[in-house]
């Protein structure tokens, strides 16, 4: 009886950690909340292109309540951009759940703009990226379909043969504005070298 009221508080505690991690830093943030940054990226798939900077976000295929409207969001900011920044600029999906069918990330991603890649990643792979760009996840506990994740939008840039994470939103909605002076300012930074 005791194995089960420990392993009960257990699960319990479990969810409301993850619970916390994915909700209390918007609580603490303002709406322009974000991070800058340099912090070096070494990991092929980012910035693997003809773009120089991307939008990076994590979560999982089908995710209708948090990765869906998120999604939307960066298409309408996307869509947005004149034509010299969608030239340098792409928009990228990183898939945390390791889908069965390896096209489900491009396919949802796709779905919010033609340009989005949804990218797949293997356990292994998945463990390196989320690491490097500090993403936490858990299967949900109350639905074993979906997951609890950090929904930090990143800005990434390549400089020469490195690779950097530049800026860390971690607050939505997204600040429109911000993000384009954010993604301006680092094509400017090009243009004075």
């Amino acid at each position: 009886m005791k194995k089960r009221v420990y392993g009960a508080v257990l699960i319990v505690a479990l969810f409301l950690f993850s619970v916390v991690i994915m909700i209390l830093p918007t609580f603490f943030s303002d709406t322009n909340s974000r991070y800058e940054t340099k912090q070096e990226i070494r990991l092929p798939l980012v910035l693997n292109d003809d773009k120089d900077i991307k939008l990076i976000f994590f979560g999982y295929s089908g995710c209708s309540d948090i990765c869906a409207p998120r999604l939307e969001d960066l298409s309408k900011i996307y869509a947005g951009l004149d034509d010299s920044l969608k030239k340098r600029v792409g928009v990228e999906f990183l898939d945390i759940s390791t889908p069965y069918d390896t096209t489900l990330p491009q396919i949802f991603a796709t779905y919010f703009h033609k340009d989005f890649k949804g990218i797949y990643l293997d356990d292994k792979v998945l463990r390196s990226y989320t690491k490097e760009f500090s993403v936490y996840f858990s299967k949900s506990l109350m639905d074993e379909n979906e997951f609890n994740h950090t929904t930090y939008l990143y800005i990434a840039k390549r400089d020469g043969s490195q690779k950097f994470i530049r800026y860390i939103y971690n607050t939505y909605p997204y600040n429109e504005e911000q993000i384009i002076k954010d993604l301006q300012g680092l094509i400017n930074e090009n243009n004075k070298k």
